[in-house]
Parts: structure tokens; sequence; C-alpha cells
């Protein structure tokens, strides 16, 4: 974090000018706005600089259903390049946020704060329609009229805010070049109002709840009274009763809906609950509404399987293998994320082998289930397998390019299985997903060597050119 602040203070001040120079800033008034292309490269950066700050969520189910809820919305936000990096945030904190180039990312403690999915997706909606109108790059050409600072320090500035770090976060900052990043991080009224407006038909467009807005905005106002002012995600979007005001009434023009309340949905809001909240007392609390919760009934279906699943990981998490089976036994909910479960759970009680036969099985119909491959990939390699496991994790890590912890499994799995060029090149891959490039490049240099040792000619020369990307040739005056 301190490194990342360094960075920060160093783009903010006025006389370091090889630091900015090396990302394009927005609305320079000779070249524009920059291109969307120049959006995208600078929003991988900031990724990765995030990745490297702070503790993500890596949980296949997790994953699935946030990258699912958000490309229900994506075909009616108006997003030119849909091609979006998702990223779930390890924190308590109320906050989501989108960041040019295509970057969505929630924290996990939204779910605390959200009664339902559709409230949740207003939230994302919102977001969506700040990338599709370009709100960022229009904040910062108008701003710089008044005060020239850079997209690249506004995007070291968000890092900081999504860290949730209170000592380096905007709260922390210190100086007037700080006081001007805040201000120009909060969206203008007019943004705020537009981005509600298309978020909010968004929302109806994808079959959702344009109410859910309107209860999300309660939901926040309630948390910033009884917390003060420091929520995140009301920092860069300012809650105004007149902006309430205005959705509620935008809202009234739509029928309401039936809310969705998914069993992934209820799942992750119980695992934030317990992670956060409960902490110690989780598994205890979680046993004693289970009880109170009754038999199983078309009324209590989901919220009764959502409990068993929770208790289950709970008790898998704690290497208490048998509880973790009762509860998981008693699932009467179809979802292969329980397959998966029951199927770690059974490799861990010593039967390898009927565990992968359930997954395999699970398989010919959720054949793309991220949960299921990776425990399958899992499985494999406990069995000693490792080449098939490989085989999974490098579609995986197709699928999902930007995720360092998938690269590490695939790494070590490939260790395994005596492949020690792609070893050394998905060890490299998961640094620089991290944010450390300097670690990457060493990593793919000692592929391209023991690829060379090996005479593989192919896959040297293309980790060659990998290399290029992770580490680009400096001119003669040390700069890319």
């Amino acid at each position: 974090m301190k490194r990342l602040l360094t960075l920060l203070l160093l783009l903010a001040s006025a006389g370091s000018t090889s630091a900015t120079q090396e990302l394009p800033s927005l609305g320079d008034s000779t070249s524009g706005l920059i291109s969307l292309h120049q959006e995208k490269e600078l929003g991988q950066e900031w990724l990765r600089a995030l990745r490297s700050q702070a503790p993500t969520i890596d949980d296949p189910l997790a994953i699935t259903w946030f990258r699912d809820l958000v490309y229900e919305l994506v075909p009616h936000s108006g997003l030119q390049d849909t091609d979006l990096s998702i990223i779930v945030v390890d924190s308590p904190e109320l906050n989501a946020f989108a960041v040019p180039g295509g970057i969505v990312g929630i924290n996990l403690g939204l779910l605390l704060y959200s009664d339902d999915e559709d409230q949740v997706a207003s939230v994302l909606a919102h977001e969506l329609a700040h990338l599709s109108q370009r709100h960022f790059a229009r904040q910062v050409e108008a701003a710089q009229r008044r005060d020239p600072v850079t997209l690249a320090t506004l995007l070291a500035s968000i890092v900081l805010i999504a860290t949730n770090n209170t000592d380096a976060g905007v709260a922390g900052l210190v100086g007037s070049q700080a006081a001007a990043i805040q201000n120009q991080l909060a969206y203008s009224r007019d943004f705020e109002r537009e981005a509600d407006r298309l978020g909010m038909v968004t929302l109806s467009r994808s079959g959702m709840d344009a109410h859910a807005m309107t209860d999300m905005f309660s939901n926040m106002m309630s948390a910033s009274r009884y917390r003060g002012s420091s929520l995140e995600f009301l920092m860069t979007h300012p809650l105004t009763s007149a902006r309430v005001a205005d959705a509620a009434g935008r809202a009234a023009q739509y029928p309401e809906k039936q809310r969705q309340r998914s069993f992934s949905f209820q799942v992750l809001r119980l695992l934030a609950e317990a992670r956060y909240q409960l902490k110690d007392e989780a598994l205890a609390e979680l046993e004693r509404r289970l009880e109170k919760s009754g038999p199983d009934t078309s009324e209590n279906h989901d919220s009764r399987n959502a409990l068993l699943y929770a208790l289950a990981r709970l008790s898998f998490n704690r290497e208490d293998w048998k509880k973790g089976a009762a509860y998981a036994d008693q699932i009467t909910y179809a979802h292969p994320a329980v397959t998966a479960l029951r199927a770690q759970l059974t490799a861990e009680m010593g039967d390898a082998g009927t565990a992968l036969t359930m997954v395999k099985e699970a398989r010919r119909n959720y054949p793309a289930d991220l949960s299921l491959r990776l425990t399958q990939a899992m499985l494999l390699d406990r069995s000693g397998k490792a080449p098939e496991a490989v085989a999974i994790l490098k579609k995986i890590t197709e699928d999902y390019p930007e995720n360092p912890a998938y690269w590490a499994t695939l790494s070590k799995t490939a260790s395994t299985a005596g492949d020690s060029v792609l070893a050394y090149r998905a060890l490299g891959e998961s640094y620089f997903y991290s944010g450390r490039k300097q670690e990457a490049a060493q990593q793919l240099r000692s592929a391209i060597k023991e690829a060379a040792r090996l005479s593989d000619f192919q896959r040297e020369a293309a980790i060659r050119e990998r290399l290029k990307v992770v580490e680009p040739l400096k001119d003669s005056r040390g700069r890319p």
C-alpha cells in the first residue's frame, strides 16, 4: 500500500512529469478524449494495481454469480465494448465500481446491504451507465480546465478507495492536490442522475424491478446514517435526498416485478455475513437459524438449502468433513456448486474415486461450470492424473485469463505433471496479473531458458513474444 501511495503522490505532483507521461491523460485540448483502446490498456493496468493491493474473492460460485448478473444487464446497457473484466474484492464495505476500460467490481460486503439480487443489479446497472456514457472521461475533461489531474492519478486514487485502507484511502490523503482528486472522483449531480435514469432503464429491460434501485438507495442512506459518511461508494457517488426523490419518481413509472433471491445470492450473502460479521460464531448462529427454519417446505425451500450449503462450506473450511457431508447430504436443491462441494467432502473422507465420478457425471449437464471444472482438476491431480488436470486448468485460464489464482493453480499442477515450461510460464502470468511485473518477467525468462533447453522452439518463441508485453523494452532514457 505504501508503494501505491507513493506512486499516487508522485503522479499528483506537478513536477513529476516522467511518471505521468507513461500514461495518456484525458481531456488534453490537442488530443481530445482518449480512445476506447487506450482506456482498455489503462483499465488493465489499474486492475493489476488493484490486485496487488486488495485481497480478492476467487471462489467459483461468487465469480460465476457476479459474472452472470453483470451479463444479464450488459445487452441492455448501451456499452460499445462488452468484453468486461470482473473482480470481487474481499471487503465488508459497501462498494462497487466501474473503471474505464471495462473493469467492473464489487465488494462481497455489498451483499450485506442488499435484500435481493435486483438491488445488487441496480448498483451494477448504475455503474454500467457510467461506462456506457464515458462519464469518467467527460468528468476529467471538464476538470482539467480547472486543474490538470491526469487519468493515471485518478485511477491510482480509485485503487486506494477500493482497498478500503483507512490510512491510505481518500480520507487519509493529504495536501491540496488530494482534495482536488477527491472532488473529481465524485461524479457530478447531472452524471449521477443520468446514470440513475439509464441504469433504471437497463434494470427494467433486463427483466428486473426498477423499484429495487430506490430501495437500495434507502439501504445505503440507512447504512450511512448508522456509520456516518464513511461509505466508500458514497465518496464517489454522492447520494442526496433530491437524487433519491428523483429516482423514486422515475421508478413510479415502471410496474413492480417479483424480485430475485436465487440460491447463489442467498448462499453468498450468508457466507459474507459469516465472514465479516458472525466470524467465530458463524457456525453456531447458522445452525440456530436452520433449526428455526423447520422442515423443508415450498416457502422456505431455497433459504433452507442455502443455509445447509453455507453450513457445509463452513464445516469444510474447519476440516470437519463428516459434519460438512451431513449438511451437504440434506441439500435438495440441484446446483453444480452443491455437487462440487459434495465431491470435495467425499474426497477428503478418503473416496477420491467416487468423488471424481460424481464430478464427471455432473459435467455432462454443466460442462462449463467453473466449480465443477476446478474440482475435477483438483481431484485428477490428487489421483495422479496431473496431465489431465493441466488440460482442464489451461482451458480455465483461457476463459478467465486475468485471474492470478487460476494461473497459480495451473503452475503448481503443471510442475506435478513434469511440464516445467508451463509451470514457469503460468507462474509468470499469475505474478503479472497480480501487479508483480518484475517477478513475472523473471518467471517468463526461466520458461524461455527451459524451452530452449528442451529444444521446444515453438513455445520459446511464443513466450518471448509474451515477455515483450510483460516487460516492454526501454529507450535510452529508461522509458517504455
